[in-house]
């Protein structure tokens, strides 16, 4: 290469996206940038060795499948990779996984994630939900202390669909109906004590019946419920043993006593749906996904890829 040449390549090289930049970092070092992965997702078969069938630990080694060593089990018989029955089954491109996740961590759009990484849209589509697969379970199982309870509505959209339930409509045209109109708003619960513990649910209605079914067992009895008026939270605190603390904001009683309140669930939602602009509305389908993306970065104390990584290497059901 002639000293033009190698200038000329040096100026390219400005040009390059931060992905490309670690790119070529691995390769002028000569690291395989596959190997740390693999090494990383079978670490767990040798620190809890489980079966992802029947869930026992008595397994062996199995020869090969590609690169990922593959393991039978002696109690089913059947044979897995460290990946099998995760959201990393049966995908490709392994060193692109982590740059992927650094996006989502960025909370990048679908395009700039593909053209981050180098990857077709429709591959950065199905990565975005196989990554969101896990993290959507990932809520608070007991909310004790001072548990603050509200609803936030979303409109209801089924975009992406290739059939409707309703006639199309542009975007901002306004709701047919008032008020809480099943047709047009999809209702999402949070709840959430002052440890930062989040529970979350997207629900057909918020009514006595829907709180028992979907709150059973997750708060501590004791516990104080701050909401604002709904009278469905009335009745749910005394069915299960909540001291409560009925906020009439729309009377200007927005705090009791100094400490009961539910300012922090409406930051939450007011963080949430800022959040969510992004992405130029979500469809109700997916609802759940984005909000445990969002509960996943607010309420992890250093969200980074690798954590989200680590996520994605559970077995989907446990």
């Amino acid at each position: 290469m002639t000293p033009a040449q190698f200038k000329k390549l040096l100026s390219e090289l400005e040009h390059l996206t931060d992905t490309q930049v670690r790119r070529v970092e691995t390769f002028l070092k000569g690291d395989d940038a596959v190997q740390p992965i693999i090494t990383e997702l079978e670490q767990r078969m040798v620190d809890t060795p489980e079966c992802p069938h029947c869930h026992s630990s008595l397994i062996n080694r199995h020869g090969k499948a590609g690169s990922m060593q593959r393991y039978r089990c002696k109690n089913c018989l059947k044979t897995f990779t460290a990946t099998t029955d995760t959201p990393l089954a049966r995908l490709r491109h392994k060193e692109k996984w982590l740059d992927y996740l650094h996006c989502m961590i960025n909370g990048k759009v679908l395009r700039e994630s593909a053209k981050e990484c180098d990857i077709n849209l429709k591959t950065s589509f199905r990565w975005r939900h196989r990554f969101l697969q896990l993290p959507a379970t990932l809520k608070a199982s007991l909310l004790e202390g001072i548990v603050e309870a509200d609803e936030t509505l979303f409109a209801r959209s089924e975009k992406g669909s290739k059939t409707l339930d309703r006639k199309p409509r542009k975007r901002g045209m306004k709701a047919k109906k008032r008020g809480r109109s099943k047709d047009d708003w999809v209702p999402v619960l949070t709840v959430r004590d002052r440890g930062k513990h989040t529970y979350e649910a997207i629900l057909p209605g918020v009514s006595t019946q829907q709180l028992n079914d979907e709150l059973k067992g997750k708060i501590e009895k004791d516990s104080v419920l701050c909401s604002d008026g709904f009278k469905a939270y009335i009745k749910f605190a005394q069915g299960n043993d909540l001291i409560h603390k009925r906020l009439n904001v729309a009377a200007g009683v927005k705090v009791i006593d100094k400490v009961f309140h539910i300012q922090n669930v409406n930051a939450y939602h007011s963080r949430l749906k800022e959040w969510l602009q992004r992405f130029h509305g979500v469809a109700t389908k997916y609802l759940d996904n984005y909000l445990g993306w969002f509960r996943f970065l607010d309420t992890q104390e250093n969200p980074n890829k690798n954590n989200l990584f680590k996520a994605q290497q559970h077995l989907a059901g446990t």
